[in-house]
């Protein structure tokens, strides 16, 4: 058992090092990085190494004070922040969760104090702003960090000025491997970094799981080939969909006990992770920072013609909308949908749904990066929607802030990323080899876009899910409709982060 758990981690240190977060598209050099896989997750391992570098930061002793997190119940902040007490019954990741708090707290003498907003079934990504609001105006400093949704409220922050920049806190070094080059360099303007992630925030791409036993019915090759060979596209996705469906239960009707091809959230962020799996981003920079609107195109166009294909030309597609969410019954129906066998194909993210109702499955599934345009576009690329860090503007100390900052990245390297990738391969996560090649190739290329970030849910960030929604495949109108707004609020984002560049935080 122990040479099989020996050749487990080598296996995870070798992904780890290649797909860790700040290894993404922007990294100058992704040679493997050399250091021991067998002590990836050795608590004891004292030694440094090029795989855990050591934060540069000065010895403390800061008298138990309590370190506030506040953080809304949503996604992967479910269960990837704070651990229970380390006990049998945790998961690998539980105990790493648990060694990495532990660690951090005896180190600086912290306690760190969770403070999780809403529960299950609530909106509960909108609690945050007002806390952080009430306790900046009042000077309050009642919160010592902040984790946000990405998509949720940044503007509104920038512009009442209720965070500080990441650039200029304390003991920060963003060039740290655990700190996400990627989202930093997107998300930056001009020196100013207002909300960053590192590895404390577990990566969420949004990525293809299959049905293998389905695949083997219809008899159809596993999609491992086509990512391998570049034929795994849009086209070769629906083509692979439509020829799974089938009234079950031959009463004419195709509901919930029938089988499709694919299992949909149309208003979800998986359907706006379609453009980006095509190269289409929302926004890109111009020579001197600025961030434009850079959408509207053929490719653009072409996308939704096949998404439109795929979703209504046929049976082949069981469609949900977010008003689950307010039905907690309707809500475990759709989260079990893909698991109970329902369909071939589902978008999620490994860091929720391979952790959670996945586990359950008795039938053995894969997984694949999302399809490209088309055979010539070279990489799969894959849109993060993992949350975000901010430093609240009253902090009390923001050398302790720092501190901590730099301690969670850098010990979620040594600990937690490394179960996460362990609970994949050794529970009913990820089951084969093929998968695991898979999850290389997605994480290594994982991206941000600073038009999603700071688009607060508008038309423009929404233009595939909304469109398909409506059963409309008329983009120009759509664009031309919502363009001009957007593009206010760009330029709005844009002044607001600017207000930072002369002030000390």
């Amino acid at each position: 058992m122990k040479l099989k758990r020996i050749s487990i981690l080598l296996l995870i240190a070798m992904i780890f090092l290649s797909i860790t977060p700040s290894c993404a598209k922007t990294v100058e050099n992704d040679k493997p990085v050399n250091g021991d896989p067998a002590n990836i997750a050795d608590e004891n391992t004292t030694a440094q190494s090029p795989a855990f570098p050591e934060p540069d930061i000065p010895e403390k002793d800061y008298n138990g004070i309590s370190f506030n997190v506040l953080y809304p119940f949503w996604g992967a902040y479910e269960t990837q922040l704070f651990g229970d007490a380390e006990t049998e019954a945790g998961t690998e990741l539980d105990n790493a969760i648990w060694k990495r708090n532990k660690k951090i707290e005896d180190k600086i003498n912290i306690n760190f104090n969770p403070i999780v907003r809403g529960v299950k079934g609530e909106d509960t990504i909108k609690k945050i702003l007002p806390d952080v609001r009430k306790s900046v105006m009042a000077g309050d400093g009642s919160y010592d960090l902040v984790l946000i949704h990405p998509m949720c409220d940044l503007n509104t922050y920038a512009q009442g000025q209720l965070v500080r920049n990441w650039k200029k806190m304390p003991y920060v070094d963003l060039t740290k491997p655990y700190w996400n080059q990627t989202m930093n360099d997107t998300l930056a303007v001009n020196n100013i970094l207002l909300f960053a992630a590192n590895d404390f925030i577990i990566p969420s791409p949004t990525v293809v799981f299959f049905n293998k036993k389905i695949l083997s019915e219809y008899g159809m090759d596993e999609p491992y080939k086509y990512v391998r060979n570049g034929s795994w596209t849009w086209d070769k996705f629906n083509e692979m969909a439509k020829q799974v469906t089938r009234d079950m239960n031959g009463d004419g009707v195709y509901d919930e006990n029938d089988l499709y091809g694919l299992t949909l959230l149309l208003d979800g962020s998986g359907m706006i992770s379609m453009m980006h799996a095509c190269n289409q981003f929302i926004t890109t920079k111009g020579e001197d920072g600025v961030p434009v609107l850079d959408l509207m195109n053929e490719k653009l166009v072409n996308l939704i013609e096949k998404i439109y294909d795929l979703t209504w030309v046929g049976n082949q597609t069981y469609t949900w909308t977010y008003d689950i969410w307010a039905n907690l019954e309707r809500r475990i129906i759709f989260e079990n949908f893909f698991a109970d066998g329902h369909a071939l194909f589902n978008f999620n993210s490994p860091s929720t749904g391979a952790s959670k109702e996945l586990r359950a499955m008795e039938v053995d599934f894969g997984i694949v990066p999302y399809p490209k345009y088309d055979e010539a576009q070279k990489d799969y690329i894959s849109l993060n929607s993992a949350g975000l860090m901010l430093a609240p503007a009253d902090i009390k100390d923001p050398e302790m802030v720092g501190i901590v900052a730099e301690l969670l990245g850098s010990e979620s390297r040594r600990y937690t990323i490394p179960a996460y990738y362990d609970v994949l391969l050794t529970y009913k996560g990820v089951r084969d080899d093929e998968s695991l090649e898979m999850l290389d190739i997605i994480f290594k290329n994982t991206v941000y876009d600073f038009g999603y970030c700071y688009s607060n849910f508008t038309n423009i960030a929404y233009i595939v899910p909304r469109l398909i929604a409506d059963k409309s495949k008329d983009v120009a109108s759509f664009y031309e409709k919502n363009a001009k707004t957007f593009e206010k609020d760009l330029q709005k984002a844009y002044e607001n982060i600017m207000k930072y560049e002369d002030m000390d935080y």
